[in-house]
């Protein structure tokens, strides 16, 4: 089972670290992938409730990542989704249009740089194999070479 760090180490993997992302509330650099509390098959951890859904969680600085996660302890579930999308209105109109691109650019440039790495590692990277996965390689080879011997004899090679 994946629990709380491996499934942020995951996300990480899956979409690159949350800085590479916009505050999916104030458009500002991120730095947290933040649960959304939407999941009905929620699990608990040390550290806190968690999803294994990769889509159950947004991209937030932690300034909004603090305010949303208060407004789920504060407000009850009727309440929750009208508070949210208050906090996340104005979350967005206190950052200017012009904060909010002078991020964008060194953000998306360095997202670039990010991927291009990755694939330039992925290129290079061995295939990795487990004990079993190379054993099971190992024997496929044994019995091709021991087929080829044979046939080779078969032949007057050997």
């Amino acid at each position: 089972m994946t629990g709380y760090k491996a499934m942020h180490k995951l996300l990480n993997d899956l979409r690159l670290p949350a800085r590479y992302s916009a505050c999916d509330w104030c458009g500002l650099s991120a730095n947290d992938w933040a649960y959304q509390w939407d999941d009905a098959e929620e699990l608990d951890s040390e550290f806190g409730p968690y999803s294994l859904s990769s889509t159950s969680y947004r991209a937030m600085c932690r300034r909004c990542h603090l305010r949303f996660d208060d407004a789920h302890r504060s407000y009850g579930a009727e309440r929750f989704h009208f508070e949210v999308a208050r906090l996340k209105e104005a979350a967005y109109a206190s950052v200017s249009d012009e904060r909010r691109e002078a991020e964008r650019k060194p953000r998306e440039a360095s997202r670039v740089v990010a991927i291009q790495h990755i694939d330039a590692q992925e290129a290079t990277r061995k295939p990795r194999r487990t004990k079993a996965e190379a054993a099971a390689i190992d024997a496929t080879l044994a019995l091709m070479a021991r087929g080829y011997r044979l046939n080779a004899l078969e032949r007057g090679e050997g």
